[in-house]
Order: structure tokens, then sequence, then C-alpha cells
């Protein structure tokens, strides 16, 4: 990570980053990122259950642009 060299300059920068361990998902696995998303500027998802692409119920895919359908 490299500290940002643009206005304003950040106050508070940490060169080992913020996320000290990137937690998994409920099935032990990770969680995927996108930038740029497909639903947004950034996607973050779990490819559920089952681990593929797609899938219903605990196999869903659950990311932070249909969060709603499983509240």
């Amino acid at each position: 990570m490299t500290r940002p060299t643009g206005s304003p300059e950040p106050r508070n920068y940490r060169s080992d980053g913020y996320i000290r361990r990137l937690p998994s998902d409920p099935w032990g696995n990770d969680y995927q990122y996108l930038s740029p998303g497909d639903n947004g500027n950034i996607d973050v998802f779990t490819l559920g259950s089952d681990g593929q692409e797609g899938g219903e119920g605990a196999a869903a895919d659950i990311g932070n642009w249909n969060l709603q359908d499983f509240q």
C-alpha cells in the first residue's frame, strides 16, 4: 500500500492498512470484490454455500446490492 499523494493529505494514514485479517464468508470461503462492480462502483459478495455463481436458497449469491433480499 502506498501513501496517497493528492490533496488533502491524509492525517490518519496507516501504511500497514486498516484491516488486519479479512473475514471469510459463513461457509469459510473468501468474499469476492469487484471494482468497478457489475452492480455499482464496488461489489462485495459471497458465492453462497456452493461457492458457484448463481444458485438458490443457501447456495444463492449474496452481495451488497441484494442484501435486503436476505434479511
